[in-house]
């Protein structure tokens, strides 16, 4: 059966997980084409594509459901209140306030207020897709994507992202217990009985981590310090990253593949400096045909943005709002080819079918 009733939602079970760095490459597609494709139908298309991906893979339950729905209009509404009180763009005026009322007081126009909410949908879709990575990749996968360089740096973020989960957890719990205890809340001082378990679980399981990191050797050892060419490496390859940042400004194309560069750089010297740490895995990672396809199908559209050399209308990749109001120019190949971005959505499906037609 593709499809199944699971949490009072449908959604398609997974018969194979997706290597952690195929996840990686897909959500570095998705940030550079949000923010390179600023037209807001481009942005609306990889919205929809990170929806659809988190509501695939959301099925472990490790995170709190989030109304995402609310938090879209929200969003979309306070950045389009925002852009509209401080920018008083265009010549559709919807309603005036007094020039003398500081940064608000004009025209609220229009056109300033979609340039806002186009901004807030940006900021929607790059939640969005972070959700869906982290619905998809376990803390652990996480951490071990971080290069051993960064290894400390590894288990505070383990313990940052599995600290709210397992809070939330035990809080559910006490609340149960305690109800069915028979207690009730009805003001801020019912929540002791609640509260102050939380506190003390809390200050246990912290405890008995400590005392498991101290029983495993943690920190009794020192770093070699960096050699020079090391350092000179960081510096050229950090320059490279800033640099290329501050180039897009005026040529977004060699910006963006300074900065590429500079990435690599940076990656290649913690790999290099990682060998040092010796370390082991009971599960290697799995990387099969699943894997490269996400790949394939996540820098392709990032190549087609970024070179301009493809037979597509680059011009409809940014947008202005005119001084009257009219909507963004899209182009039919171009929003095909960030459909490509959706291949994490449907490849479970083809993995539940060969699945089942291997076991029969």
């Amino acid at each position: 059966m593709w499809i199944k009733w699971l949490n009072g939602r449908w959604c398609v079970p997974i018969a194979r997980r997706i290597d952690a760095r195929a996840w990686l490459v897909w959500v570095a597609g998705m940030l550079v084409l949000v923010m390179v494709a600023r037209n807001p139908l481009y942005t609306l298309l990889l919205m929809l594509v990170a929806w659809w991906v988190m509501e695939v893979w959301r099925q472990n339950g490790r995170f709190p459901q989030l109304p995402f729905v609310r938090l879209g209009v929200f969003m979309l509404l306070l950045a389009a209140l925002l852009n509209s009180l401080l920018a008083h763009t265009g010549e559709t005026v919807l309603f005036r306030l007094p020039q003398a009322w500081p940064w608000v007081g004009g025209n609220i126009t229009l056109e300033a207020a979609i340039m806002g909410a186009a901004n807030g949908l940006v900021l929607f879709t790059l939640l969005l897709t972070f959700q869906g990575f982290n619905q998809a990749v376990s803390p652990g996968e996480i951490v071990r994507l971080i290069p051993g360089t960064w290894r400390d740096m590894g288990v505070v973020l383990l313990i940052a992202i599995t600290y709210i989960p397992e809070t939330t957890r035990q809080l559910r719990q006490i609340r149960e217990a305690q109800a069915i205890r028979g207690h009730q809340l009805r003001g801020w001082r019912d929540w002791r009985p609640v509260v102050l378990p939380l506190l003390v679980a809390g200050l246990e399981r912290a405890m008995g981590l400590a005392e498991a990191m101290v029983a495993r050797g943690y920190g009794a050892t020192a770093d070699a310090g960096l050699s020079v060419w090391m350092q000179v490496g960081l510096l050229v390859s950090l320059t490279a990253v800033f640099g290329g940042w501050a180039l897009t400004l005026w040529a977004a194309t060699a910006g963006w593949l300074l900065i590429a560069l500079g990435v690599v750089g940076l990656w290649w010297l913690s790999r290099k400096r990682g060998r040092r740490v010796l370390y082991t895995r009971y599960h290697a990672g799995w990387w099969g045909w699943p894997e490269f396809f996400v790949v394939i199908t996540a820098v392709l559209p990032v190549l087609i943005i970024l070179l301009p050399i493809w037979p597509v209308d680059y011009t409809t990749l940014s947008y202005t709002p005119p001084p009257q109001f009219a909507l963004p120019a899209f182009d039919p190949w171009l929003g095909l080819s960030l459909l490509g971005m959706a291949t994490p959505a449907w490849l479970p499906f083809i993995l539940r079918q060969r699945q089942t037609n291997d076991s029969h």
